[in-house]
């Protein structure tokens, strides 16, 4: 069974190709003379710095886009605002140095780098679609439809010889003799082969439930050495916005005590890492009193006027800084239950308190891809995610998930 060229080479040819177009192209419209021809002036520092700054949105923009359910508007999304700061600290650091350079060249290579990272993603998108051979042929139907995928039975692929990417293989079932073999061949060929499940995981950005065993729980365990660096990241972040968030907070506390009677905060009891109680604060975005369940429905008629807009735009958590700098949340982390409904759940659904690992988080992995959830099968699909997160959990994916929060806040989707 032939394997697929190479992916990596796809890689150094979208980086060296966007080097071209974001990097040399210009240089004859500011440069006319000749770079790097006499002493290191002007024009050769700003090539200098163009490059470094391409490498770095490159780079960064690559490792975004390796996460599940990357979107030409996300990938937007995270290019934007690391050309912004890139291209912004190099800028601040000649002019720091005193180092004379071109600021048409410096910035005008951020937008064409911004245009060429949306370029080649689309272009990924649409004509970079993967061949897997799955066996046996049944599990096809279970695959993922994915418009970068094409599942293809194994028996057909070594039929007529068909270049695949990979193998996906159900291990959870017993395979016959003869494609064992098979696929031990293919291995020694060069082709990988990946268990169904992990290639589900990669791709859907969910760990099923189903055929979970202890022998991955440790697999949920973040380094200590992440969890110390995220920890300390928070904290002078959090510190930092301080002052800014600390004028939005007196503005909204404002508006949530003239638009309803009782009290600005809405304090509750929620279940955080490793089984923990603590008191969560939201601005109360419900009349004073108002009983019912302790899930919201849509369009809940307990909401009030000024509620419906903060839990729109999600204003109504900011109060939580306060619980992430005593440390009882996070900025990203499965989001905490309420103590009342995190009983039933971990009665219910099996493996949900496995949550409790990592800090709460007033965002997370789960809450940008699926949403408000509160019955059963909701919340399972919802554990699917923040197993994910757990397995996968890093700055990387902590960068993905606020730039993505971002926007799910600007699109004003899934909240209630």
């Amino acid at each position: 069974m032939p394997s697929a060229p190479q992916r990596f080479i796809e890689a150094w040819i979208d980086a060296s190709l966007g080097f071209v177009f974001c990097v040399i192209l210009p240089i004859p419209l500011y440069a006319p003379a000749g770079p790097f021809a006499k002493d290191f002036g002007p024009t050769e520092f700003t090539i200098v710095a163009t490059a470094i700054a391409y490498a770095i949105v490159w780079y960064c923009g690559r490792r975004l886009d390796a996460f599940p359910g990357a979107t030409l508007q996300g990938n937007m999304g995270y290019v934007a605002p690391i050309a912004v700061l890139t291209y912004a600290v190099i800028a601040a650091l000649l002019l720091l140095l005193r180092l004379d350079y071109s600021r048409f060249q410096l910035f005008g290579s951020g937008i064409l780098t911004v245009l060429w990272m949306a370029m080649a993603a689309q272009l990924r998108a649409r004509y970079m679609i993967r061949n897997y051979a799955v066996i046996p042929r049944t599990s096809i139907a279970t695959m993922p439809e994915l418009q970068a995928c094409r599942w293809l039975d194994f028996d057909e692929v070594q039929r007529r010889q068909t270049r695949v990417d990979a193998i996906v293989a159900d291990l959870s079932v017993e395979l016959p003799d003869g494609q064992i073999e098979a696929l031990a061949d293919a291995a020694i060929a060069g082709v990988p082969v990946l268990d169904r499940r992990y290639i589900v995981e990669t791709l859907t950005g969910r760990t099923p439930l189903g055929g979970l065993t202890p022998n991955e729980f440790g697999s949920l365990l973040p380094s200590r050495q992440y969890l110390v660096v995220r920890r300390l990241i928070e904290i002078v972040l959090t510190v930092a916005v301080l002052p800014l968030l600390a004028v939005v907070l007196a503005i909204v506390a404002v508006w949530v005590r003239c638009d309803s009677a009782g009290p600005v905060f809405f304090v509750q009891s929620r279940v955080g890492r490793r089984g923990a109680v603590f008191r969560m604060f939201k601005f109360r975005t419900m009349y004073h009193g108002a009983g019912g369940p302790s899930f919201t429905a849509a369009a809940d008629p307990r909401v009030t006027r000024a509620g419906r807009f903060l839990r729109r735009c999600r204003l109504d958590e900011l109060p939580q800084m306060f619980n992430v700098l005593r440390g009882d949340m996070s900025w990203v982390g499965p989001r905490p239950e309420a103590l009342s409904l995190e009983k039933g759940y971990v009665r219910d659904i099996q493996h949900f308190a496995l949550r409790g690992i990592v800090r709460p988080g007033v965002t997370g992995w789960a809450q940008i891809n699926q949403g408000y959830a509160h019955d059963p099968d909701a919340m399972r699909s919802k554990l699917e995610y923040d197993l994910y997160y757990l397995k996968h959990c890093s700055l990387w994916l902590d960068l993905v998930i606020v730039l993505r929060t971002f926007a799910v806040v600007f699109r004003g989707t899934g909240a209630r």
